[in-house]
């Protein structure tokens, strides 16, 4: 029993590499699989045997001979399009989207409204996400499978088992259950997981080379907020989705924050902070929630025209991000970071303070040479966070299904 035990976590862990490979590197011949995988023909060709009539996976056609040599042209193996549909949600301050794709990750249906999350009730925020994904289901077309996880990126803290939205500064409500509200009605597997996480596993994904084992992106935003990839995996809180890099001390009784304390990161680099400071506000004035991108592109214009006010209101946030980053430093070391979302139009002012708080704490790392990127907008990066990891969630899935899995009558 303990042998038949061990073998079938082997071939669980094998059709996991299998689909792996197809998910990476698109439609591949057995052989291809093969030399990607180290597993040997005769394994591969009896797991894709098995996937293919799973519907799984299907044979797309043949390689170009004239690129193989000598021998048969290879079939090649791609993902099945209609195995599963994947739901990602994006839920800000003002907005919810909702992208629909089908298992190879391709875009088949949207929704994107306009949502005042400040003024929604707790059943408020229930009826519109059913509203909106019920709405971009009717938009897929026919035949393009059922739909197997919903993965929702939002703005704040969720507990660590991705359930409920725990805190968020974009609502005065708590324990928003999202969990709760969305699986019974769709009968799909719900998690939750906070939006920058989302963003740090997008660039993993799209640039594996760049964004590989440790790194951070840093939504610079309304809030200022952290996804953190260390040794390989996103990391969380004990009992929270944690990381919550834009509410470290940065001054000690210092500006007000919209968490409701003083001298946090992003009371001084957040929209409201630099709106505020670029106004000469005081550093106690209640932070604005309705700050308009119209508004911090005249901050952005003043700076560029040379005033004085806004070029300082830049500068306190560098240094409020650097000095975060050092302490970060000081822990586990140095590491690449991602600057995301409209804040970064500015970040000629931002850098250059940014990188001299990092050196002024004498730390054993050369600040200039700290790998920094700029991604304008963060929408597109939190959807596509959203589904790859509802996708690496199905694939695991049926990488354990067993053989006598009740197949879809729709995808074929």
């Amino acid at each position: 029993m303990v042998e038949l035990g061990r073998s079938d976590d082997v071939r669980k862990r094998n059709r996991s590499r299998i689909l792996h490979v197809l998910r990476r590197n698109g439609p591949v011949s057995r052989k291809g699989i093969s030399a990607r995988t180290g597993l040997s023909a005769s394994t591969v060709s009896a797991i894709t045997s098995e996937l293919i009539d799973e519907t799984v996976i299907i044979a797309t056609g043949r390689d170009d001979p004239t690129s193989l040599g000598r021998g048969r042209p290879q079939i090649r193996l791609a993902l099945n399009p209609r195995a599963a549909l994947v739901a990602a949600v994006m839920v800000q301050l003002d907005n919810i989207s909702v992208c629909i794709s089908d298992y190879c990750g391709e875009r088949v249906a949207d929704v994107d409204r306009a949502f005042r999350a400040r003024r929604a009730s707790p059943d408020g925020f229930r009826k519109a996400l059913i509203e909106m994904v019920r709405e971009a289901l009717l938009k897929v077309p026919e035949g393009s499978g059922a739909l197997k996880r919903m993965r929702l990126g939002v703005q704040g803290v969720t507990d660590v088992d991705g359930t409920s939205m725990l805190w968020s500064p974009i609502t005065p409500h708590r324990d928003l259950a999202f969990k709760a509200y969305l699986e019974p009605v769709f009968s799909a597997p719900v998690q939750l997981s906070n939006d920058c996480s989302m963003i740090a596993r997008a660039l993993h994904w799209r640039a594996p080379d760049r964004f590989n084992n440790n790194y951070a992106a840093v939504l610079l935003s309304h809030g200022i907020g952290m996804g953190l990839m260390l040794n390989g995996d996103l990391v969380s809180g004990i009992r929270s989705s944690g990381t919550e890099f834009g509410h470290l001390s940065h001054i000690p009784d210092g500006a007000l924050c919209r968490c409701g304390r003083r001298g946090c990161i992003e009371a001084y680099a957040g929209d409201y902070a630099i709106h505020r400071r670029a106004q000469a506000t005081a550093e106690t004035e209640a932070p604005r929630n309705d700050i308009s991108y119209d508004e911090m592109d005249e901050v952005y214009r003043a700076a560029l025209g040379g005033d004085q006010d806004a070029i300082a209101a830049y500068a306190d946030a560098g240094r409020a991000l650097g000095t975060g980053l050092a302490d970060m430093y000081a822990l586990v070391d140095s590491f690449p970071v991602a600057f995301v979302g409209r804040g970064t139009q500015a970040f000629e002012f931002i850098e250059e303070p940014l990188r001299e708080a990092i050196s002024a704490t004498k730390l054993d790392v050369i600040a200039d040479e700290i790998d920094i990127h700029c991604f304008p907008d963060e929408k597109p990066l939190i959807l596509e966070g959203c589904t790859v990891t509802a996708l690496l969630e199905v694939d695991e899935m049926f990488a354990h299904a067993t053989q006598t899995r009740e197949v879809e009558k729709n995808a074929v």
